[in-house]
């Protein structure tokens, strides 16, 4: 009895996390400046959704195959989930923050990325972070000038 409720909320929980992706998938399927495709967190999620498939073969009830099922669409989610620059704003785990909300911005260049800064509220100093592929680089920056350019701060990164 146990082992059937823990894999029902276990069920429940994934297929609700799955959901949440999804949406955020639907929501930022309009991106014209995407993020990198291979980062440590979608390797890291890849090799989840395998092991989660290697686990099938110790699986004896249907609901363990649901509960699979549903663990392997949040993997399949988080690897759709991408992040980068729309047309209203830029998005970030599903999450559009509108260039209208974005107090001051930045970009930097790293050994192997091209970074991005958004501040959406000076007063908690809350920043989004946004790696993009730095082929991209000049184009992006002039999108950025045409939407936000008045709001260009050069700012500390950490």
């Amino acid at each position: 009895m146990m082992d059937q409720m823990s894999n029902l909320i276990l069920t429940v929980l994934f297929a609700m996390i799955a959901c949440w992706l999804f949406y955020g998938v639907y929501r930022t399927r309009n991106l014209i400046y995407r993020d990198r495709l291979w980062n440590p967190s979608r390797i890291l999620f890849a090799v989840a959704g395998v092991l989660c498939c290697l686990t099938a073969v110790a699986f004896s009830t249907w609901m363990d195959w649901v509960r699979l099922a549903m663990m392997i669409l949040c993997a399949v989610g988080f690897l759709l989930l991408r992040d980068g620059i729309s047309e209203e704003g830029i998005a970030v785990m599903g999450r559009i923050t509108k260039f209208s909300d974005i107090q001051a911005y930045d970009y930097g260049d790293y050994k192997k990325d091209f970074r991005i800064y958004a501040v959406t509220d000076r007063e908690s100093n809350e920043m989004t972070v946004l790696t993009m592929p730095p082929d991209q680089k000049e184009e992006i920056i002039a999108f950025l000038k045409n939407k936000i350019g008045k709001k260009y701060t050069r700012m500390k990164k950490g």
